[in-house]
């Protein structure tokens, strides 16, 4: 907000100066130019929601979380099934004694239930390898929606920052109309030259393409958005006239990094991955022993007297080194790969804070040079110039170039803002405490 009234500010008493001294005469017409995309006063004339509000939105309605949240859901239904009992067998046999092929003697029937028993702590295993793979789907959700609330903080500084720069240059077409009129009067009174009203006319046109330039820029990432918020077609977004007051509690580095480290999805990803390949391993170790089963029923004999059937059996693991011992191997290898990969994440994290850390730092000061002293550096070199021009004592290519820089600062202290704003959304992204384990629906 402050740099929003400091902007206008700036505007309002170069404005000032000029009318005051004479230079607000009607302009020309012809200089008056239509812009195909209607940038100066965009058709969305109502403010655009709080970026909170945008995030909301996104969280609830972007079909990237929502996919992801489904698959989450369907990894948590997979965990009690892999912990379960296989199912039990039921069992019908025939014995015949064949004196004949035409005349069998019956011999015995039996009727018998079976049931398979793994080896103790093989089903405990296998629930738990299940249970950490859909820990790993979750902390993907995780990612997916810091993901997109970065993204839709980032669309928003650009969209601040070319409302910003659109305001500004609509302020500026008034000057430099005010220019033309000046330059066309000096003109015709023969204290100027014609090229100082046809320079202003080409700075006027200059502004115009600009104007358009962010109106076609601005329409993509607006649709940009609307795509975050899984919204169809071209859904308005308002113009952004400010944003959020931001700041990091944790001054250095380091403690950024700790933080970044026990908060960041991408690190319960690969901590994930690494539970799993132990549970992978585990369970390649337990594929060593046999698994059991026993049976229950009821059988006849050739007279039909009913007779009690108890079986009982286990597999004999006997092909370990084509079986067994191989898949023990690459188990360890996929431990080994997902411990790696958990090192790599860690690594590339604290890289990426200490970078983000560094620009955050970089705008916080840009944005102070360009407040305190840039800023108003360029506005007094143009009253300067422009005094000096009235006077006869300067050329106009001197207010023109003076003109350019102040327009340029205040355009980049907005994008200086814009860029301080994603830092922040980038450190966020990374330090925000991690949720709890819920349903997901």
């Amino acid at each position: 907000m402050r740099a929003k009234i400091f902007f206008r500010f700036i505007v309002l008493l170069v404005l000032l100066i000029f009318i005051l001294h004479g230079n607000g005469d009607a302009v020309d017409k012809r200089s008056d130019t239509t812009l195909p995309f209607d940038a100066a006063e965009t058709k969305e004339s109502a403010l655009a929601p709080p970026v909170d509000e945008l995030i909301t939105e996104a969280l609830e309605k972007s079909p990237a979380i929502l996919a992801v949240r489904s698959r989450v859901a369907a990894s948590r239904e997979l965990i009690e099934p892999a912990s379960a009992l296989p199912d039990p067998e039921l069992e019908f046999s025939l014995e015949e004694n064949i004196k004949s092929p035409s005349s069998p003697e019956f011999a015995k029937g039996e009727i018998l239930l079976k049931q398979e028993f793994p080896f103790p702590g093989k089903l405990s295993v296998s629930g738990k390898t299940a249970g950490s793979e859909s820990e790993m789907e979750y902390a993907s959700l995780v990612d997916m929606e810091r993901q997109v609330v970065k993204e839709v903080r980032t669309i928003y500084a650009g969209l601040y920052a070319f409302d910003s720069e659109t305001a500004t240059l609509a302020a500026a077409r008034e000057l430099v109309r005010a220019l033309e009129a000046a330059a066309a009067k000096r003109y015709s009174t023969g204290e100027g030259e014609q090229e100082s009203q046809l320079k202003a006319q080409i700075e006027l046109s200059r502004l115009t393409e600009r104007m358009n330039d962010i109106a076609a820029e601005r329409a993509g990432m607006a649709a940009g958005l609307n795509r975050l918020l899984g919204r169809r077609g071209r859904f308005p977004v308002g113009k952004v006239q400010d944003l959020p007051s931001v700041s990091i509690s944790h001054e250095d580095i380091e403690s950024l990094e700790e933080l970044a480290l026990a908060n960041s999805p991408a690190v319960f990803i690969k901590k994930a991955a690494v539970k799993s390949a132990e549970f992978r391993l585990e369970s390649a170790e337990l594929d060593f022993w046999p698994d059991f089963f026993a049976g229950a029923g009821v059988g006849f004999d050739s007279e039909y007297d009913p007779m009690a059937v108890v079986t009982f059996g286990m597999t004999l693991p006997v092909w370990q080194n084509s079986k067994q011992k191989p898949l023990k191997r690459a188990a360890g290898h996929k431990l080994a790969e997902a411990r790696k990969s958990l090192t790599e994440a860690e690594i590339g994290i604290s890289s990426e804070i200490a970078g983000l850390f560094a620009r955050w730092n970089r705008d916080q000061e840009q944005i102070r040079q360009y407040r305190d002293a840039i800023i108003p550096q360029t506005s007094a070199a143009l009253n300067s110039a422009r005094a000096s021009y009235i006077s006869g004592r300067a050329d106009f290519s001197v207010v023109i170039e003076d003109y350019n820089l102040w327009l340029d600062a205040l355009a980049q202290l907005a994008r200086r803002e814009s860029d301080k704003f994603i830092s922040w959304a980038g450190i966020d992204a990374y330090t925000a405490p991690f949720p709890l384990n819920k349903s997901v629906d």
